[in-house]
């Protein structure tokens, strides 16, 4: 008889085997409530991720469902795109000078990446570092800040430009600049209110 914690094992060793993430999706339904059949529901659309008919179908449902599932959870069964790649190299002044002209493409995803033994930390074999799971825009932007790559959580609404620094201008900026500018580096609903929980279990 499975337990849960068997089918999490399983896909954090072997975050590929869909068949483990549908069996895991079937047994949720069978033995679980509304979370339960939300995590199969969760489970059964990151399996069709992959399919390249999928025409970016159900996007926006992972999102909603992301945003209400518990993050240590997300932590292990997600598919994530790796974003910060190559930033590891900031400490050079040319790259310091085209950071913002070139943008490094990790071609890996979060799933495809080795365990550590943290939930929220794996290790890119390709570029020999370690990859963070980001569950707030806070947490990601400070991880981008000092350098790393981050897997930003789906249940996140994403800005463009949303882990870049703020944007130092000469001078005054216009008023459009400055409102473009607070949007881009607004905190998201669902990062403002895990922000919240955080602190408040700290307390």
């Amino acid at each position: 008889m499975h337990a849960e914690s068997d089918f999490l094992r399983t896909l954090l060793e072997n975050p590929a085997d869909d068949t483990a993430r549908l069996v895991y999706a079937d047994w949720l339904d069978e033995n679980g409530g509304d979370t339960s059949c939300s995590k199969a529901e969760f489970l059964r659309l990151t399996a069709r991720l992959l399919d390249p008919d999928r025409h970016g179908s159900g996007d926006e449902r992972l999102r909603q469902l992301a945003a209400e599932l518990d993050t240590d959870w997300l932590a292990v069964v997600s598919r994530l795109k790796v974003e910060g790649c190559g930033a590891k190299r900031a400490g050079s002044d040319l790259w310091e000078r085209y950071r913002r002209q070139f943008e490094f493409v990790c071609d890996r995803r979060w799933d495809e990446m080795s365990p550590t033994g943290a939930d929220t930390v794996r290790f890119c074999g390709g570029c020999r570092e370690k990859v963070h799971y980001c569950d707030t825009i806070t947490t990601a932007r400070e991880h981008a800040g000092q350098g790393h790559c981050v897997a930003v959580d789906l249940g996140i609404r994403r800005r463009e430009g949303d882990l870049d620094p703020p944007v130092l201008m000469l001078g005054r900026p216009g008023p459009e600049f400055a409102a473009n500018e607070r949007k881009r580096l607004e905190v998201d609903p669902v990062s403002a209110e895990r922000e919240r929980r955080k602190r408040g279990s700290a307390d």
